[in-house]
């Protein structure tokens, strides 16, 4: 199936989160009427949630580091925060996608967020926050769809 959105480097954000698959992301490239975001890294690492308190020595706004996981105060408070929203109501965990890319490289992390996110009817991409393909409009339970455990 063609990938319509690219998910490249760019759009992994320093605390795992996958840009590619925030609604607020596809709005902004399938040009939809509603709150948009170009995605953290191009926005100079400005994460709505995380960033603006991040205060480790080596944290990732200063440019010392790629991922959170690189800061010597990882996991801090605001990153086991997001991980917990992120679990409780995405049933996705910022952390672990954090150790995915530490231990597998950011190449098979990519490829990997396509088999979950790539939508079975279009080659869209799927919200994580919402389960739609803005492509489409197809609405998947991505909690079915791929048997998560949280």
């Amino acid at each position: 199936m063609k990938k319509t959105i690219p998910i490249s480097e760019e759009l992994i954000a320093p605390c795992g989160m996958n840009c590619a698959i925030c609604s607020r992301y596809l709005s902004y490239v399938n040009n939809l009427k509603r709150s948009q975001c170009i995605g953290c890294r191009p926005r100079n690492k400005r994460c709505s949630y995380l960033f603006k308190k991040c205060t480790g020595v080596n944290n990732t706004l200063k440019g010392n580091a790629a991922f959170c996981f690189e800061c010597n105060q990882y996991p801090c408070k605001q990153i086991n925060r997001m991980d917990d929203r992120y679990r409780i109501n995405y049933k996705m965990s910022v952390k672990d996608n954090l150790e995915y890319i530490n231990k597998m490289g950011i190449g098979k992390f990519i490829k990997e967020q396509y088999r979950k996110y790539c939508c079975s009817k279009c080659g869209g991409l799927i919200s994580i926050h919402n389960g739609k393909c803005f492509k489409c409009d197809a609405i998947t339970r991505l909690v079915e769809k791929y048997n998560r455990k949280y």
